[in-house]
């Protein structure tokens, strides 16, 4: 088995084994709501992110003085989980640390992902637990692809993305090797209340509210069609899509982000890092709500 897949009579979600993975959301009705995972723009739908979001500046990090190496949004997306409890409705999925994950990440963890379907909402937790004898410090964070169109006849253009409060932010400038600058200006918004989506938007590569009002966005069409999406516990929100013709938008909650352009690489030093102490968990969760 290499997927399950939970069922009512509004919905059917499919997630993946590799990565606890959402791949599809599907309603009575056969709307795709979740990005195929196509190769030709991006080959993921919703990734988990941990234990940081981002990028690493050249991929290293210093812990406790030993340089580690670590690729961007971390490796849980990348590890299998197992099975720990399935119905109809409801899964949890179960991954644990190994040996090659403490190659990249010295610190003991299990993670729990648990998803539950009622009515048109699917509820998605993330259950970190520290199995360590020491403070496990890390980021985590979301990175779910909704189809954007997502029905027939329409275009990219003819969604926009509202926010529950007003925003004002600057969003910081990404660099090349993925850094943000806080210094430089990626985009500003003044009062954001609904961003009409445009591809030349994401020229800048993403934009980051570093410290978002709002608990719920909701990503809509003109006949307000579409998805709600709240991330109560996250003190980010970002929002990617590929400059490109790329079908789909992210709505990503974050608790940390990428490294700063001026890092001392000592990951202690990272924004927002969540400090677990042992036999303790952290939870936190996002819900999408099918809106037809």
């Amino acid at each position: 088995m290499d997927k399950v897949i939970l069922k009512n009579e509004h919905l059917q979600a499919e997630i993946s084994l590799h990565g606890a993975e959402l791949k599809r959301i599907v309603s009575s009705d056969n709307t795709e709501y979740i990005w195929n995972s196509d190769p030709k723009y991006w080959n993921r739908s919703a990734p988990f992110l941990f234990p940081i979001v981002g990028t690493l500046k050249d991929k290293e990090t210093y812990i406790n003085g030993e340089l580690y190496k670590m690729g961007s949004h971390g490796f849980l997306r990348d590890n299998d989980f197992v099975v720990a409890y399935f119905d109809k409705t409801k899964v949890i999925l179960r991954n644990f640390y190994d040996e090659n994950t403490l190659t990249k990440y010295p610190f003991k963890y299990e993670a729990l992902v648990t998803y539950t379907l009622t009515e048109k909402t699917l509820v998605t937790n993330v259950e970190i637990i520290n199995v360590d004898e020491k403070v496990m410090p890390f980021n985590l964070g979301g990175h779910p692809a909704f189809n954007c169109p997502m029905f027939k006849g329409e275009s990219f253009e003819d969604y926009s993305i509202h926010f529950e409060k007003e925003e004002t932010f600057i969003s910081p400038f990404v660099e090349e090797n993925g850094t943000l600058d806080f210094d430089r200006v990626g985009c500003e918004y003044k009062e954001l209340k609904v961003l009409n989506l445009k591809k030349n938007l994401f020229d800048i590569d993403t934009i980051i509210i570093p410290n978002v009002n709002s608990t719920y966005v909701k990503l809509l069409n003109k006949e307000m069609k579409g998805i709600k999406f709240e991330f109560e516990k996250f003190s980010t929100f970002a929002i990617w899509t590929p400059y490109n013709d790329a079908p789909f938008v992210c709505l990503e909650p974050w608790i940390g982000y990428n490294d700063r352009v001026k890092t001392n690489k000592d990951f202690l030093t990272k924004d927002n890092l969540i400090k677990l102490e042992p036999n303790t968990n952290f939870n936190a969760s996002y819900k999408i709500t099918i809106l037809d």
